[in-house]
């Protein structure tokens, strides 16, 4: 069973998009792997209509024993790609954008392949598992983008972990981005909020989530400034960052622009982030160390949820496990004319 979707113009994309999500091939689908399919079509049509000026997308339902497929194939006769390893890179376009695209499909879809030859055209093929056992995720990650996402979770035996965004709702992308990636035998934990939402602001988070992953560190301010060279030239963006230490049972914490940060336990903590924006007011580094004891819960969060939304959660909740206080967190505290993203770190030694 498949659909397919003529691609000239935006307003092609823009209505494929509009009844991918609707065509009876998506049952079974959840609301996430819906906006992802979504985003995908999206992705794959645009690049048509930018680059080639004329072909299709479908959207076909594969069913195998190992589960359901949904496949995304755009299929073009345009100027095709010269260097498709290059095309992959973040950031890379010759079209004046961010070059998001193509690499952007790729982190969205389960299996993925693309062959192109000048002259003669590109197609691209992206699954994505709508039934059936997905592989374990990376231990670096950003929380899936769906109003109704569940949160992404990472458990050690020192600490239990969970990201979650929430795009501006009706939105599928979004600007803002929870990280959680293990760097020299400790653990690294991020925020970032770009300015405003939508395509714009989701094309700045996702630079700087890449640019934190390749620069990762225990430097808080090395890694700090180097997503400010990131962001110039973009929409800017506020950052927060935490780096945990098992073995000294303390974190440090550094922020920059409207990100939140609290401990909640035995002895509260509440964090300061400086004034500016990544991309365009670099301030000074401002870097606080905090002791953690057996229970404490360390929250960092955006501003697109109220500023005590951490401080205004049920001690009951504190309780669950770490995904748990998140949805909470999430589904209580984000507001509706907004992103919101945040991570939740329960200290467990």
């Amino acid at each position: 069973m498949s659909e397919r979707f003529f691609i000239t113009n935006e307003m092609d994309v823009k209505m494929a998009v509009m009844r991918a999500g609707k065509l009876d091939i998506m049952r079974d689908a959840s609301e996430v792997d819906c906006s992802l399919v979504a985003t995908i079509v999206s992705e794959l049509g645009s690049n048509i209509a930018k680059y080639a000026g004329r072909g299709y997308v479908s959207v076909s339902r594969v069913e195998s024993f190992d589960g359901v497929h949904i496949e995304v194939t755009a299929e073009d006769s345009g100027p095709g790609i010269g260097d498709i390893s290059q095309a992959m890179q973040d950031h890379f376009s010759t079209g004046g954008t961010l070059g998001l695209g193509l690499p952007g499909v790729r982190r969205m879809a389960d299996e993925f392949s693309i062959t192109s030859q000048r002259g003669q055209g590109t197609r691209v093929s992206a699954r994505k598992l709508i039934k059936g056992k997905r592989p374990a995720p990376p231990m670096s990650f950003r929380a899936a983008e769906s109003d109704a996402a569940e949160p992404t979770a990472l458990a050690d035996s020192h600490w239990d972990v969970a990201c979650q965004v929430r795009p501006f709702p009706g939105e599928i992308r979004c600007g803002d981005a929870a990280v959680a990636t293990l760097v020299d035998g400790g653990l690294l934990l991020a925020i970032i909020d770009a300015s405003g939402h939508g395509d714009r602001a989701h094309l700045v988070s996702a630079r700087l989530e890449e640019c934190l992953r390749k620069v990762a560190s225990t430097d808080l301010a090395g890694v700090m400034a180097k997503l400010h060279k990131s962001a110039q030239g973009s929409l800017g963006a506020a950052v927060g960052l935490a780096f945990v230490e098992p073995t000294q049972r303390r974190f440090r914490y550094m922020g920059v622009g409207n990100t939140r940060a609290v401990k909640l336990g035995r002895q509260a903590w509440r964090g300061v982030s400086r004034d500016g924006v990544l991309g365009e007011r670099f301030p000074t580094p401002f870097e606080q160390t905090v002791p953690l004891e057996p229970d404490d819960c360390l929250i960092l969060w955006t501003d697109g949820m109220s500023d005590h939304s951490a401080n205004a959660l049920p001690q009951a909740v504190l309780l669950h496990p770490a995904a748990g206080v998140a949805r909470r967190l999430i589904g209580d505290s984000a507001r509706d004319y907004d992103d919101a993203g945040c991570v939740v770190m329960k200290w467990r030694t």
